[in-house]
């Protein structure tokens, strides 16, 4: 019986499992790892497969279905056409560079994520939040232009043919078409700064597509992960408040400086609020009535019958198309001083690198706003997919938007993403496949080749009302934070912090601030719980579970043996908190033990060992027990299955606990060791050191503890027998 039981114990250690079970690998020489994994890779190299993964529209086409994709696929191109139209032209102004140029992006961006894009229903363009992004890179230009440390002119030889060099249906009428205005003394130096800033938002642009292609090809697209849904929601949010801010100067009809920086938003304030006497009654109006108009239709009509209407009300494209015509033949520019869009060039800008040594000061902050961009696209990719039952794949898709800002880069355009607001109307409008976004992209397409001067007379507050509307989507979520609050304080907290920092610090530092600010939390709640005590419930015939002790009842009683799981990756941040709540939860502190017995030696003039002076104090265990009734302890066992990962310092901390409570009479067993830490393990020789407190399960543990600690009692009580 004896001998069965051994055995039994015997394959439950850890160390047997892993010497009997484990396959041997020999460690193998880097270069050889390197090349045995390029070999796998070219052995696994497909190149049928690899097309069809790098063109994911080929798969759409061979499974493109005419009677039935089709008509959706055109109704809902048409429809989101029609939303990128005014929507383009607003978030182009929003940058700070001509309307013209949110076309150009909504044409070739569609264009392009058609062919490497996954996502079915995404309609792609220009996005308010990036936008304001790439007006705050544009700012720091313009503060450098401003101070001398950058020239401005651009010499007619070396002026980039894309600036002003159009395709041939790209000359205008001889009356409101040209590209310069009629009085070119007057306007000649505003057209260079214009044009010269379209070339560092492409160069910016270019860089970082090309960035982020080359982090798709190394597989890089894990990297939001950094960014949780509550941040990138969070910091969303706090960007709409500069967007809203920066909208209110076109709303009034005021002048006010751009601001920069931190507390931007402050000044910005303080600007409008100093020149609201100087507001533009006209502008105003036109504004109320246009906000009226648009919010009405969208709430009332769009959003309340959307389960009957097939295709929503177009009432942006309605509101700029009316609002043209009455701002021409009221002459709402020379007689009520309106502001108007102006001249608009005819044709598509011919490809062309754009000078990238404007560029070079900027690339972090493009890198910052094209992964944004990138994070915000995938998460609407990952809806759609799930909604349709479709495969997102998040490399592929980091392809394309990086593929997209080249593009964009190369035709006078600058960073954009999936519109959420444009991709669910696309969605709800019946869209089947990325085919929609070539229907959207050929109406845009129309309006730049032919349409373009018919906006000469739109009012600029019209493009400004159009981004309030939209903005009120992103206000609402607002509302939502007593209900994330009660979902997780954790989440709802990085909400908060992102949108607060975002507001007061502006976009990269809000940014950063949050992603910070989310690594702090994860790491405070490694530090908070660590460790909690858990007991045996069981739940039914041979149905054991581990469960809290201050949670749960009915917890089975052990007797000298006392089980804590550890809840967290045991590394640097919460190791030294590990150790001393082992010590206050299990009411022995062996360091204050050594302290009171190296008291004791003084005093006494002892030349005796520690090790024996602590044994002295453990043997008065019932003066011990008088102090803490729950220090009556003779196993402890941590359960490490939830322990992800472990460093060093982790390492140190647990032989720690061990060394230490050995001492004081107190065995340490280790079970569910995850095969994720056992390499940290060996290398540091945690596992040879105490191969034999290392077992599978909890079970197996106990087992063997029990055996121990009922082999102690028979040899107690055959001594007293004896004696």
């Amino acid at each position: 019986m004896v001998t069965e039981t051994s055995n039994l114990l015997h394959y439950l250690r850890l160390s047997e499992f892993e010497s009997k079970y484990r396959v041997k690998t020999q460690a193998q020489p880097v270069l050889k790892q390197l090349q045995a994994s390029i070999n796998k890779r070219i052995a696994r190299f497909n190149i049928k497969e690899s097309l069809l993964s790098f063109f994911p529209f080929i798969t759409t086409l061979r499974k493109y279905k005419l009677k039935e994709d089709l008509p959706n696929d055109v109704i809902a191109g048409f429809t989101a056409g029609i939303m990128m139209i005014p929507q383009g032209m607003a978030f182009a102004a929003l940058s700070t560079l001509p309307p013209i140029v949110g076309l150009y992006i909504s044409f070739f961006a569609s264009l392009t994520y058609f062919w490497f894009g996954t996502g079915r229903q995404l309609s792609w363009g220009c996005v308010a939040v990036l936008s304001l992004m790439i007006a705050g890179v544009l700012d720091k230009y313009d503060n450098k232009v401003n101070e001398g440390k950058i020239l401005n002119s651009l010499d007619t030889a070396a002026r980039p043919s894309f600036l002003f060099n159009f395709t041939n249906t790209s000359e205008f009428s001889n009356q409101n078409m040209s590209l310069m205005p009629e009085n070119i003394t007057e306007r000649s130096s505003m057209s260079e700064k214009d044009l010269r800033r379209i070339e560092v938002a492409s160069g910016v642009t270019l860089i970082a597509g090309l960035l982020l292609i080359f982090m798709s090809m190394i597989g890089l697209s894990r990297i939001t992960n950094l960014m949780s849904n509550s941040l990138i929601t969070g910091f969303t949010v706090g960007i709409s408040f500069h967007v809203a801010t920066s909208q209110l100067k076109g709303i009034l009809g005021i002048k006010i400086p751009r601001h920069t920086g931190i507390m931007s938003i402050v000044y910005t304030w303080i600007g409008v609020l100093r020149n609201v006497p100087n507001t533009n009654i006209a502008t105003l109006l036109t504004s109320v009535i246009s906000i009226a108009i648009l919010y009405l239709v969208k709430t009332c009509v769009n959003e309340r019958f959307r389960h009957r209407l097939r295709v929503p009300i177009p009432i942006e494209l309605l509101v700029i198309i009316i609002g043209t015509l009455i701002a021409k033949f009221v002459n709402f520019h020379k007689d009520f001083k309106v502001d108007v869009v102006k001249e608009i060039p005819i044709g598509l800008p011919p490809p062309k690198i754009p000078d990238l040594e404007l560029a070079t000061d900027y690339i972090g902050d493009g890198l910052v706003i094209i992964i944004i961009a990138y994070a915000q696209t995938l998460a609407m990719a990952k809806t759609m997919g799930l909604k349709h039952n479709y495969v997102i794949n998040a490399n592929q898709e980091m392809f394309a938007s990086g593929a997209c800002a080249v593009v964009c880069g190369i035709f006078s355009g600058y960073i954009c993403g999936a519109s959420v607001s444009r991709s669910v109307v696309q969605d709800g409008a019946g869209g089947r496949t990325q085919v929609a976004s070539l229907f959207a992209a050929g109406l845009v397409l129309l309006v730049i080749m032919v349409l373009a001067p018919f906006f000469y007379h739109l009012p600029m507050c019209i493009l400004s009302s159009i981004i309030l509307v939209n903005l009120l989507s992103m206000f609402q979520k607002i509302l939502e934070i007593p209900k994330e609050w009660r979902k997780s304080r954790y989440d709802c907290a990085v909400w908060v912090c992102a949108c607060v920092a975002t507001i007061i610090l502006n976009a990269d530092f809000g940014l950063l601030a949050g992603i910070l600010f989310s690594i702090f939390l994860v790491a405070l709640r490694g530090m908070l719980t660590p460790i909690i005590e858990t007991g045996q419930i069981h739940a039914s015939a041979g149905n054991v579970e581990l469960r809290s002790v201050n949670r749960y009842s009915d917890i089975a009683p052990l007797k000298d043996v006392r089980i804590f799981k550890i809840k967290t990756p045991l590394y640097f941040v919460n190791a030294d908190i590990f150790t001393s709540k082992i010590f206050s939860k299990t009411g022995i502190n062996p360091i204050k033990m050594k302290k009171q017995s190296q008291t004791y030696i003084v005093k006494n003039n002892d030349s005796g060992k520690l090790d024996q002076a602590i044994a002295l104090d453990v043997a008065n265990t019932e003066h011990l027990l008088e102090k803490n009734p729950l220090a009556c302890l003779k196993v402890l066992i941590l359960h490490t299955a939830e322990v992800s990962f472990i460093d060093l310092m982790g390492v140190q901390a647990l032989q720690f606990v061990i060394t230490e409570l050995s001492l004081v009479g107190v065995e340490v067993l280790i079970t569910d060791v995850p095969e994720s830490i056992l390499p940290m393990l060996k290398s540091t020789g945690f596992l040879d050191k105490n191969s034999d407190r290392l077992y599978l399960s909890v079970d197996a543990a106990l087992a063997s503890t029990i055996t121990q600690l009922n082999s102690r009692t028979d040899v107690l009580s055959s001594g007293d027998s004896v004696l």
